[in-house]
């Protein structure tokens, strides 16, 4: 008696295809963990003492930024990472420098309001001496606030007046009373992302793994060869029937 070939069901043909395209869909839909510094923009101040550097090298630094606020992030050098500060603040120029990438927590959302607003008002006094009638012996302005700076046993505040930076001691200021940024406490998720990322990862693990298995029992019972029952007549022969 003639072979047969395998005869091939259009429907079950469509089954095997949909479970290998579920196959696919599980793996694909795997999350691949993101690395926090690549994925974010804004990065907080948490340590006390980070500065802004004028150049990705110690030696260079502006002034130390105020903890709690943010610095938008706009490349990396090295150690460093390229940031900006104060931008589009009323009232402020923003300034543009480095931090050490190891002094800034990054975050992976935008800040409502990522800089502080701030001025301090500096008082400007006449030196000693007699003084002309009339003469003005102190002056006080307000001046837009960016950091402090230590000097030796001194600490001075680095300020914009009148479009131009400097410092002024601290002596000479009001004293700082600028609010704390508490975005990153109310951002905190719940539960972790991390633990998010891996309890996905064990579902799609599991769902490839079961569709797997569903595609290779169909692809069996669509394939394995039919074998017939030898009849009583049937002459004996040694292949197998199909």
């Amino acid at each position: 008696m003639p072979k047969r070939s395998a005869r091939f069901a259009p429907a079950a043909f469509a089954a095997l295809l949909a479970a290998a395209l579920l196959l696919t869909a599980a793996l694909s839909a795997a999350p691949l963990p993101v690395s926090a510094a690549e994925d974010a923009a804004y990065a907080r101040i948490t340590q006390a003492d980070t500065y802004l550097y004028a150049a990705p090298e110690a030696g260079t630094g502006l002034f130390a930024l105020p903890e709690s606020w943010f610095v938008r992030v706009t490349g990396e050098q090295g150690d460093y990472c390229a940031v900006s500060y104060l931008e589009n603040v009323p009232g402020s120029t923003p300034v543009h420098g480095y931090c050490l990438r190891s002094e800034l927590t990054f975050v992976d959302y935008i800040p409502e309001t990522p800089f502080l607003s701030y001025t301090v008002q500096v008082t400007f006094t006449a030196g000693e001496g007699q003084l002309p009638a009339g003469a003005i012996a102190s002056y006080s302005v307000d001046a837009a606030f960016y950091g402090t700076f230590s000097y030796g046993s001194q600490t001075f505040y680095y300020v914009e007046l009148n479009g131009a930076f400097g410092y002024v001691p601290a002596s000479a200021c009001s004293a700082l009373n600028y609010p704390e940024n508490d975005e990153f406490a109310e951002a905190l998720p719940e539960p972790p992302p991390a633990e998010a990322e891996q309890n996905g990862g064990a579902v799609n693990a599991v769902l490839a793994c079961v569709l797997a298995a569903a595609a290779l029992g169909i692809a069996y019972v669509l394939f394995r060869p039919a074998v017939r029952r030898r009849r009583k007549n049937d002459p004996p022969r040694e292949d197998i029937y199909f």
